[in-house]
C-alpha cells in the first residue's frame, strides 16, 4: 500500500485530519524536518555527491507530498513556490490565521477559568 494514499485530499473543511496525516507522512519519508526547519539548509561542502542527491530528493518529494494531496482549487494557494516548509506555511496560514481577532476570542474562551481547589477533577472527566 502507499502510504500517501491513505489519507484524504485536502480541501476546505478536512485541515485538520489533512495536517495530522500529512505530518506522519512527511515522517515517513524523512521529509519533516524541512517544515520543523531542523534540516540544515544544504550539505555540507565536504558531503558525497550521494548525500546532495538524497537530500535534494527529499526536499523535493517534500513539497511534491504536499502539492499532490490538497485539492485542485486549494493548489491555487501555493503556486509561486516549490519548497514543502513554504507551502506549509502559506496553507496553515490560510487555515489556522492567527488575527487579533482570533487571539481575542481565545483569551476569552480562558479568562473565566479559574482554578478552585475544592473541585474535584473528576467533575472536568467527560467520558
Amino acid at each position: 500500500m502507499e502510504v500517501n494514499s491513505s489519507i484524504p485530499v485536502l480541501t476546505p473543511n478536512n485541515w485538520n485530519t489533512w495536517k495530522c496525516g500529512m505530518q506522519f507522512i512527511l515522517m515517513h519519508y524523512g521529509c519533516w524536518q524541512f517544515i520543523i526547519k531542523t534540516e540544515t539548509v544544504d550539505p555540507d561542502v565536504g558531503s558525497t555527491y550521494k548525500e546532495k542527491y538524497d537530500f535534494h530528493l527529499r526536499k523535493d518529494r517534500n513539497f511534491t507530498l504536499i502539492y499532490t494531496t490538497i485539492s485542485t482549487e486549494l493548489r491555487s494557494l501555493i503556486p509561486d513556490t516549490t519548497d514543502g516548509a513554504v507551502a506549509w506555511k502559506i496553507l496553515k496560514d490560510h487555515f489556522e490565521p492567527m488575527t487579533r481577532a482570533r487571539v481575542i476570542q481565545i483569551l476569552d474562551n480562558f479568562l473565566p477559568l479559574s482554578i478552585n481547589q475544592e473541585r474535584m477533577l473528576a467533575s472536568f472527566y467527560v467520558g
